[in-house]
């Protein structure tokens, strides 16, 4: 039989040691009970968010970061409004996409794969006949990549239109050309000419 002063010096966590007081308070009980920290973040009304379109050229930037730039204005990461899950992100149109490219050696190395379904049906190109083949499509599946996987991203997704060549028929939403050659690309959105 144990005596009662082999109980009292075992450990039983950190709900009551000094340390665990000084952190948190003396009042709180630790674990799973600790509720006071609570990610603060601003909730706007999805009718006040106003929709306006940017135009990107693809001759300008690599895929990837013409990509990560095109994936943070559809989903509103740039405006100060941004809300988690209203939608609050603006529409992209992408021209030239014929004219994209890839850094380093990329187009060699990189290999894209795909599945018919059948056995045995594990296809593979690399990303330079990708592009030559179809690269709205390259393009399109960039930009994919780096939204959410999740259904308030396909909803964003629809608002993306990869034209080939520098003429696009979304001239009634007058987008915005954004200049690429700029440091800081997101900092100037609300500047753009």
């Amino acid at each position: 039989m144990k005596s009662k002063s082999s109980t009292k010096n075992r450990f039983l966590g950190w709900q009551n040691t000094p340390i665990q007081q000084a952190s948190f308070g003396s009042s709180t009980r630790g674990g799973s009970f600790n509720h006071t920290f609570k990610m603060k973040h601003s909730t706007g009304d999805v009718q006040e968010v106003a929709m306006s379109w940017y135009l990107l050229d693809a001759s300008k930037l690599p895929v990837g970061r013409l990509a990560s730039l095109a994936a943070t204005l559809l989903m509103g990461k740039h405006k100060p409004t941004f809300t988690i899950g209203a939608g609050s992100g603006d529409g992209v149109i992408i021209v030239n996409a014929e004219k994209a490219f890839f850094t380093s050696n990329k187009a060699d190395k990189k290999l894209y794969y795909r599945h018919t379904g059948f056995m045995g049906g594990l296809k593979m190109q690399t990303a330079g006949e990708a592009l030559s083949k179809d690269p709205s499509k390259v393009l399109h599946d960039a930009v994919q990549g780096m939204m959410p996987k999740n259904r308030l991203s396909r909803y964003q997704l629809t608002r993306l239109k990869v034209y080939v060549g520098a003429e696009h028929p979304m001239k009634a939403q007058k987008p915005q050309e954004i200049h690429l050659g700029q440091k800081s690309i997101l900092k100037n959105v609300g500047k753009v000419a």
